[in-house]
């Protein structure tokens, strides 16, 4: 496909985000890596993309079409990000624009983005960390005062970089062997290709591996170092990583993986097969249709905000307010009271988010129900996990090169 066939197909899918579309979803399968790096890059750079162009163009960026506004933050990515020459990917901008059925904005878009690559440095070289790495102002002043500046930047700067594809696979057996692949520094089991992304995606492609984020990979491994047999139930488990990746490390006599939608079901069972002693099934967390006290290990990957996976998620950030953090917790919570009453007497919750929000992790466990005791993470984790300690004992991993965020919880039933 051509670079004029990649803008076009980029701009339509940003357009379409900009309505209310996820990313994850449209660029879901394998998509032509031209397009995904506008797309992806387009979102993770578009409060600082839409800085520098405001003050360039006459009217004010959100009351241009659509059309043009993509346009020209298609094309000032393309400069100042993806290394395209200033007057390519000014040409390739007018162009699009045409074609978008705006061509008579072609004379703005050529004005302003011969301007604006040279205005990217000076507009941004002295900007605040929030404006230089393109996030909310909002989200991090809220990292600052909890985490403190530099990391709040170090986990900014890792949500502007793309993920690596990294893989665990489906055959234990052949782990100590991967010709062309390199472990991960911290989680067991992770693999990444050492030169090439697409090696990854062929293995996955063939049934050989799936993709997960490694920091979402712990969570499974930690909760087979809890209760490594017996049973267990996923309350929320599609896309079905964390059941799977359970199911290969322990020795389960019952296996159960819940989600609320039958879609997502059926996806699971094309990725856990048959297999013997593994149901699934369409239903609802917050009511589920089970007996109390019967699951060894009760896993709830609670729907969350998702801030610790905003480099996979770029569009994220620009959604969240906190609000609806709040909004989330209060779900959470619901899940909570749930989960806890499924657990069987010496058993194990195990909460997780792929948030780094207190609101939605430390403060649910500030006081513990009757009849649980906390289970002290720390002792639980890999060598080498950059981990920190919650002040209710669990482990956050915030987001960094080697993974995305991630808050995890544990409470144990005392045994009558």
């Amino acid at each position: 496909m051509s670079s004029s066939a990649d803008r076009g197909r980029a701009a339509r899918l940003l357009i379409r985000i900009e309505e209310g579309a996820f990313a994850s979803r449209l660029l879901a399968g394998r998509p032509v890596p031209g397009v995904r790096a506008r797309v992806l890059g387009v979102l993770r750079w578009q409060r600082a993309l839409d800085a520098v162009l405001k003050p360039l163009c006459r009217l004010p960026l959100e009351r241009l079409d659509p059309e043009v506004r993509t346009a020209l933050r298609i094309g000032l990515h393309e400069t100042v990000e993806l290394g395209v020459p200033a007057a390519v990917a000014t040409d390739g901008a007018v162009h699009l624009v045409r074609r978008l059925g705006k061509g008579s904005a072609a004379g703005l878009v050529n004005a302003v983005l011969r301007r604006a690559g040279a205005a990217w440095a000076e507009h941004l070289q002295d900007a605040a960390p929030d404006l230089r790495l393109s996030h909310p102002e909002w989200l991090y002043l809220r990292w600052r005062a909890r985490f403190g500046s530099p990391a709040a930047e170090n986990m900014m700067a890792a949500a502007q970089r793309p993920a690596p594809v990294w893989v665990w696979f489906l055959d234990a057996g052949h782990d100590e062997d991967r010709t062309g692949a390199r472990s991960h520094p911290w989680c067991p089991g992770a693999w990444r290709a050492v030169d090439d992304d697409s090696v990854m995606v062929e293995e996955v492609q063939a049934g050989n591996a799936y993709v997960q984020d490694p920091s979402s990979q712990l969570v499974a491994h930690v909760g087979h170092g809890l209760v490594p047999t017996g049973s267990f139930v996923d309350l929320c488990a599609a896309p079905g990583g964390k059941t799977a990746l359970l199911v290969r490390l322990g020795e389960w006599q019952r296996t159960l993986a819940l989600d609320l939608r039958v879609r997502r079901v059926r996806l699971m069972r094309l990725l856990l097969g048959n297999r013997s002693g593994c149901w699934l099934a369409a239903a609802d967390a917050a009511r589920p249709p089970l007996r109390e006290s019967t699951f060894d290990l009760v896993l709830l990957d609670a729907p969350c905000s998702g801030t610790g996976t905003l480099r996979r998620h770029p569009e994220l950030r620009w959604r969240l307010t906190e609000a609806s953090i709040t909004q989330m917790a209060e779900l959470q919570a619901e899940l909570l009271v749930e989960a806890l009453r499924l657990v069987a007497p010496g058993g194990v919750l195990l909460y997780a988010t792929c948030s780094v929000e207190p609101e939605e992790n430390e403060d649910h466990f500030r006081r513990l129900p009757a009849g649980f005791e906390v289970v002290d993470l720390e002792t639980e984790l890999p060598q080498g996990v950059p981990g920190l300690t919650t002040d209710s004992r669990g482990a956050r991993i915030l987001p960094n090169a080697d993974g995305d965020g991630f808050t995890m919880h544990a409470l144990r039933r005392v045994e009558e």
